[in-house]
């Protein structure tokens, strides 16, 4: 029950926090989440649990720029002018790599590659998210 409502707590911290600058990212990254967790084999309660943890962690680093609420794991210390659409990307990234197998990294490696190079498209180089690191 304390899971459940940890996980409903996030998600409705994420909506609230998604903005239309990122809520594009933040929606990608959610969906290859899940389906890096279904090609793993991760199912279930485990999957409820490694999800919660890479949403903290992108609420964290999104926070870690915005800072508008209290923070779940990393206390705010971004650069200023910090790109929130690489950190929400690099923080579901760098969760996810140290949840699924490591065959799983190359492919996560070519996303986030392609989620970035996306934001180089639209308004220049995003700056780095060490936060999410």
């Amino acid at each position: 029950m304390r899971i459940a409502f940890r996980i409903s707590l996030v998600a409705a911290i994420l909506l609230q926090l998604a903005g239309t600058a990122w809520a594009d990212e933040v929606t990608e990254w959610n969906k290859i989440m899940l389906e890096e967790l279904r090609v793993a084999g991760i199912a279930g309660v485990v999957a409820t649990r490694q999800a919660a943890t890479v949403q903290a962690a992108v609420y964290d680093a999104v926070n870690g720029i915005e800072r508008r609420f209290t923070p779940i794991h990393v206390e705010p210390d971004a650069v200023p002018g910090s790109s929130v659409r690489a950190a929400a990307i690099q923080a579901a990234y760098a969760t996810l790599i140290q949840i699924v197998p490591a065959s799983q990294k190359p492919g996560l490696d070519a996303k986030r590659e392609a989620s970035l190079s996306a934001l180089n498209d639209d308004k220049g180089p995003p700056s780095a998210a060490p936060l999410s690191q």
